[in-house]
């Protein structure tokens, strides 16, 4: 007897961030991208879509260190943003950015981190449909 292949029901799942500053210190320990790697195995599929200003957590940094001093302590637990787009790439996520707002910010596609795909925004929304769920994080 051979067995049908079922589709997986576990769903897929869009993840938009739009709100790109969420404080340094306030997020060191968990912050939205950490977020997601979590979601990773708990659904069929998990993909990201940066817009507005947070494109800027998929453009590359050379000079970027993510720590900050305040007063006498050096907080050095900071989140590093490009560090955990790279990740999730790593870990088999689509990450979209939205072009106009990557060149509005003055940045070109050549910056992203690698693996991150620049889309329009009417091609973002237009690929909503494959997905079983949108979340705005």
């Amino acid at each position: 007897m051979t067995a049908t292949p079922q589709a997986d029901p576990r769903e897929r799942v869009l993840c938009v961030i739009d709100r790109a500053y969420r404080g340094a210190v306030e997020v060191q320990f968990f912050h939205p991208l950490y977020g997601l790697l979590d979601l990773h195995g708990q659904f069929a599929k998990v993909d990201l879509a940066l817009r507005g200003a947070t494109v800027t957590m998929a453009v590359e940094e050379d000079v970027y260190v993510p720590s900050v001093q305040l007063g006498s302590t050096l907080v050095d637990t900071l989140p590093d943003y490009r560090g955990s787009v790279r990740d999730l790439v790593a870990a088999g996520f689509e990450v979209f950015v939205e072009e106009d707002a990557l060149a509005s910010l003055g940045f070109t596609p050549d910056r992203l981190v690698a693996g991150v795909t620049p889309v329009g925004a009417s091609e973002l929304a237009a690929r909503w449909p494959a997905y079983d769920q949108v979340w705005f994080v």
